[in-house]
Formats: C-alpha cells, sequence, structure tokens
C-alpha cells in the first residue's frame, strides 16, 4: 500500500473520529480499557497491582500469540509475543511522564510516556542449524489524548534491529511513527462499542507502511476484545474477523 493512500485513509479517518455524530454514548460506566490501541502503546500506564493477559489469534497468516501486563507506580512492565516482524519476542518498560495540560484549566491533558523495549530469539532446527537469530532494541514516547468523542495516540521511536537468517545477515537502524484515531460509537448495556484506525510509518528498508481498521468492544471493566479485520502492510490481510485480539485484567 502505498504512502499516499495510507494518509489518504488515515486522515479520513482522524475526520470522522472528531465528528459528535459518531459518539451515543451513555454516561455513568467507567471503563478501563487496555492501554494500548490494536497494535500500538497508548501513553498511559495502567496503575500498580493491575495486570492483564492478552491473547490474539486470527485468519490468514496470523499466528497465535499473547502477552502479560503488570502494572507498578507510574510504570508498566509488557512482555510479547509479538505481532510485527521484528518483535517476535520482546520486553517492554513503558514509563508514565507527567502530564502535558493544553490550557489553564487543566483540561484535555495530553498523558505520554517513555518506552523502552529488548527481544532477542534464537531458533534452531532438528539439526542444530541457525534458522533465526533475532535481537532488536527500541526506544521512543507515546503521547495520547481525548477530546469530545476522540482518542488520539502520537508514538515516534528508534528502532535497532540485527537478524541472521539462513538466507543471509541483516543489520537495520530505523525509524518507526506511529499514529492511532479511535472513536466511541455506542454504549450498551452488554459494553461499548469503539471505531479505530492505526497507521504505523516506517524507515526500514524494503518494509511498506501499516495501517489497520478496526473495532473494540469493551464487554467489561475487566474484558475487552478487538476485531481487526483489515491490516494493509507488505502483504494485505483482510479477513473476517481478522486478527481478533483479548485484554483479560485482574
Amino acid at each position: 500500500m502505498s504512502k499516499r493512500n495510507t494518509l489518504s485513509v488515515l486522515g479520513l479517518t482522524l475526520a470522522l473520529g472528531t465528528s459528535q455524530l459518531a459518539l451515543a454514548q451513555s454516561p455513568g460506566k467507567n471503563y478501563h480499557a487496555p492501554t494500548r490501541g490494536f497494535f500500538i502503546e497508548h501513553g498511559l500506564t495502567s496503575g500498580n497491582g493491575v495486570a492483564s493477559i492478552e491473547l490474539h489469534s486470527g485468519s490468514d497468516n496470523i499466528d497465535a500469540g499473547g502477552g502479560i501486563r503488570l502494572g507498578l507506580e507510574n510504570a508498566e512492565i509488557i512482555f510479547n509475543s509479538g505481532l510485527r516482524t521484528y518483535d517476535v519476542n520482546e520486553a517492554l518498560v513503558k514509563y508514565q511522564l507527567p502530564d502535558i495540560r493544553s490550557n489553564e484549566n487543566g483540561q484535555s491533558a495530553i498523558k505520554w510516556a517513555a518506552i523502552a523495549g529488548l527481544g532477542h530469539i534464537d531458533q534452531e532446527n532438528a539439526q542444530g542449524d541457525t534458522v533465526l537469530e533475532q535481537t532488536n532494541i527500541k526506544l521512543g514516547v507515546t503521547a495520547t489524548v481525548t477530546a469530545d468523542a476522540g482518542t488520539f495516540t502520537l508514538g515516534p521511536r528508534l528502532v535497532f534491529a540485527d537478524s541472521d537468517t539462513a538466507t543471509g545477515k541483516q543489520d537495520d537502524t530505523f525509524v518507526e511513527i506511529d499514529l492511532g484515531a479511535y472513536v466511541g460509537l455506542v454504549d450498551t448495556k452488554s459494553g461499548q462499542f469503539s471505531l479505530g484506525a492505526e497507521a504505523a510509518f516506517t524507515t526500514e528498508d524494503d518494509r511498506d507502511d501499516t495501517i489497520a481498521l478496526g473495532v473494540r468492544w469493551q464487554y467489561s471493566d475487566r474484558l475487552a476484545l478487538d476485531v481487526v479485520p483489515v491490516v494493509m502492510s507488505d502483504g494485505d490481510q483482510l479477513g473476517l474477523p481478522g486478527l481478533v485480539r483479548v485484554n483479560a485484567r485482574f
């Protein structure tokens, strides 16, 4: 998918996300959504003593996997079985930074956090030959703001990736920028439904930008289900339900 088409689709979704017509939300419910979108991390941490587990699966060639989130004081530790090529296996630390206030009344505060991650995997075949040896390091920040009906996230980071496969060795250093826009659709007795769009722009060699469109069903205070039928990147993945990712909080 071209960068121009990616920007066009994301821009349309951002416009829809800021529209008041899209929101039909009932007051009084207090959901604790995951501190991530479908793929990207928000500028939020879950809070000390709050833990959650995640599982994902899907159609086409999406492998099953999962992760664990452990809330600490002003921080969060995340263990992932990744959803991108270079972070098949990683540990992240997300540290909450002081809010940035957008006005004198302290409204529409920007929540942001610093992120550092490390991943390494070494796979061998039955003969003891290395099939994949990969190390990645990532450093960045992510910021989230909620305005009216919409929630928006921006997350730039620097990635160092070192891989050695049967086809050769490759070292790469590149920049990624995550963008996310989400809007509440309806709040019902069976939970809240919201629409989201995410894009990941990258300078990685021989890799396209990624865009994802999906729906989050916040079933209860402790359970959230993401259904992402559209993932456009090097190889587009269109399916129903597509990627399915669940977060269970306890």
